[in-house]
């Protein structure tokens, strides 16, 4: 059966939790299954789908690996998936919002599934390095554009540096990474990562 025909549509309320379970339910996989594809513990799982946990993007990639789908799939039902000339617009405040505890994403042209990079804006809301769990780190590879304020990067292999408005980083993904604020004022930024493991295995090859 073609990913199209067995994709159900996104909640209206634009539930991660609730399109994850429906996602799931569609591949017909259990809880358990969903965890040992993901590398996530199956009371993780669980705790998502009940919006009792919100994964970091770091866990988002391991669910759309898990689900066997596009990261794009996880917040819209929406699908482009023409070979050639494609193109997606979001209007000003019209991505779909996902808040974590450190960071408040816009997931943006998420009507495209099959994308080489991932982009979104984020509000950094993590105010010092305790405020976060270990370095995260993923598949692929980002670039990170300041749009507001600042912020401290903090890397696995560099010195801790500030990037102000205007300012550009680019990195692998693989090494441990986290963004935390610099001084008292909000900081916007915008975020394009690439994700090479759930790009291969939704086209069914190895990550």
């Amino acid at each position: 059966m073609s990913s199209a025909a067995r994709i159900p549509p996104a909640p209206a309320e634009g539930s991660l939790g609730l399109r994850v379970r429906a996602l799931r339910a569609a591949a017909r996989l259990t809880i358990r299954e969903v965890a040992e594809r993901s590398g996530i513990a199956i009371s993780s799982v669980s705790k998502i789908e009940n919006n009792q946990l919100s994964p970091t993007y770091e866990n988002i990639v391991r669910l759309a690996r898990g689900l066997g789908v596009d990261i794009a799939e996880l917040f819209s039902d929406t699908k482009k998936e023409s070979p050639g000339g494609r193109r997606s617009l979001t209007p000003k405040g019209g991505g779909k919002i996902y808040r974590t505890r450190t960071y408040a994403y816009e997931m943006l042209c998420t009507d495209l599934i099959g994308k080489k990079m991932i982009p979104m804006k984020a509000r950094i809301l993590a105010r010092s390095r305790t405020d976060l769990s270990p370095l995260m780190s993923h598949e692929g590879e980002e670039v990170l554009l300041i749009l507001s304020g600042a912020v401290e990067l903090h890397t696995e292999f560099y010195e801790p540096v500030v990037l102000r408005e205007g300012d550009c980083a680019y990195f692998d993904s693989t090494m441990g990474h986290v963004c935390v604020l610099h001084g008292v004022e909000d900081a916007e930024v915008f975020w394009v990562c690439s994700s090479s493991d759930v790009l291969g295995l939704v086209a069914g090859t190895p990550g």
